[in-house]
């Protein structure tokens, strides 16, 4: 057992009275924060939650959601945020694999909650356990944190195939967060904008960062631009986008300049247009680009904050602490105190990431140079192979949109009987655009080995996507 002081605590020492959270609900001083997270604690102690309790929550991003995180660290429990887009098959799979002792709930998802619940999960709804119990110092609340202990599961986003709790502990979270400190170099005065989900670990490592770092948390119900326009001008130094949402915000704004205020975009979950970037970057939005997995609590590695990263948008360097490396079949390899301890109640799946040599086995694949510049080029679930060749999808995609009428396109693979699998193409034509076949496969075919080249082109209105942005490849598969 490691014991640190509550990083919450810590804070409160330095200033009580600082602003800690903004949110549609309340608006919060540290100490404010402290009370709501030790009131809830509380009364989640009264209906028989406890140290080493697993509790699962369907919350949207405001208050209470926070306070949650606060008050099941304070109580020694385990945090559980689900995804509120799945399915209640999905969501009752998750609280079973889970073994969620009980189920919180906002008003927004009651139903889903009632829907979701199996048998014997308690559900509590949150605004009552929180309005429902006095602030009280109770011997159950904890001044000290033992970091080896769990502190979350995080789903994985199950883009591919089905999702897996991945559990990290405390140590994780801080670790990751000191990494970044090392890029991010935290200033008093910091506003870090939560606008993406809290049920990913993205959203979590907002609320570690702003924490620990003494930061304004200001959080808003899902990402919407106008919004998060109004949060620029308004002075937040920090964001995290997926690049869909980089899209949207720089059409809102018209292209125009990011204030001064403006430290840092955090820019991942998947590919990322250079086109994009150049735009962003050439009107003075300090995007960074990330490379992480909901494994390692957040990002491992970041381009653009260096001259050789800035010339070259698909590079990214190790952040401190973090340790890369490319085995011999050109899986990236992850070493480093924010790896996670492995996936909840699944050995099989935690011997395949962390076989027992020191590092995290991705499942990805990507080169690093001398320089120490990763580049990443495929998902290992994403794959499709064909006939014994490799085909990253990313490639494939990439090549699609640089056709001046594809507006997006995602690549899949489908059965073939004599090659095993082929790509098939899904693309998102301009509006008004006249597209043919025979003009993709001759575009792709200029700029692609032959067994790269989609054997199909699918025409589709959008691509379905999770709520972190990224395309939904098994809901592809299924279409």
């Amino acid at each position: 057992m490691t014991l640190a002081p509550d990083p919450l605590l810590e804070r409160i020492r330095q200033d009580p009275a600082a602003i800690a959270l903004r949110a549609l609900s309340a608006t919060w001083t540290r100490a404010q924060l402290l009370e709501a997270a030790d009131g809830l604690a509380v009364a989640l102690h009264s209906e028989g939650l406890r140290e080493g309790s697993r509790i699962a929550c369907l919350l949207d991003e405001d208050a209470p959601a926070v306070a949650l995180i606060h008050a099941a660290r304070r109580l020694g429990a385990i945090h559980i945020p689900l995804n509120r887009r799945a399915g209640s098959p999905e969501l009752r799979h998750q609280l079973v694999a889970s073994g969620a002792d009980g189920l919180l709930y906002d008003g927004a998802n009651l139903d889903r909650a009632r829907e979701a619940a199996p048998p014997g999960v308690a559900t509590h709804r949150i605004e009552a356990l929180l309005a429902g119990v006095a602030c009280a110092v109770s011997p159950t609340l904890r001044d000290r944190i033992d970091l080896e202990a769990p502190a979350t599961v995080v789903f994985t986003s199950g883009t591919t195939g089905v999702p897996k709790g991945a559990v990290l502990t405390h140590h994780n979270h801080r670790a990751s967060a000191h990494a970044w400190a090392g890029v991010l170099r935290p200033q008093p005065g910091d506003r870090w904008l939560l606008c993406v989900p809290l049920f990913h670990v993205a959203g979590l490592a907002i609320v570690t960062r702003a924490t620990r770092w003494g930061a304004e948390l200001d959080v808003l119900k899902g990402f919407d631009t106008s919004a998060v326009s109004r949060s620029i001008d308004d002075g937040v130094t920090h964001l995290s986008l997926v690049a869909t949402q980089l899209e949207g915000l720089l059409a809102e704004r018209q292209d125009g300049p990011a204030p001064s205020t403006l430290r840092a975009i955090l820019l991942g979950g998947g590919p990322i247009p250079e086109d994009l970037l150049h735009r962003a970057r050439e009107a003075g939005y300090p995007v960074l680009t990330t490379y992480g997995l909901t494994e390692t609590g957040s990002g491992v590695a970041s381009g653009g904050g260096d001259r050789a990263t800035l010339a070259d948008p698909s590079a990214g360097r190790a952040l401190p602490g973090v340790e890369l490396r490319i085995a011999s079949d050109g899986e990236i390899l992850v070493r480093g105190a924010m790896v996670f301890s492995g996936y909840l109640d699944d050995e099989a799946a935690t011997a395949r990431a962390l076989p027992g040599d020191g590092w995290l086995h991705t499942g990805d694949f990507g080169s690093l140079d001398e320089q120490g510049l990763l580049r990443v080029s495929a998902r290992r679930d994403d794959l499709i192979i064909s006939g014994g060749e490799n085909i990253a999808p990313a490639e494939v995609e990439a090549v699609l949109e640089a056709h001046p009428d594809v507006a997006e396109a995602a690549v899949i693979g489908v059965p073939h009987d004599r090659w095993g699998a082929v790509p098939r193409a899904l693309v998102v034509p301009v509006a008004g655009a006249d597209l043919t076949d025979r003009e993709l496969d001759r575009h792709c075919r200029e700029r692609l080995a032959g067994f790269k080249v989609p054997t199909s082109f699918v025409r589709v209105e959008s691509l379905p996507r999770n709520a972190m942005g990224k395309v939904s490849r098994s809901e592809l598969a299924e279409r």
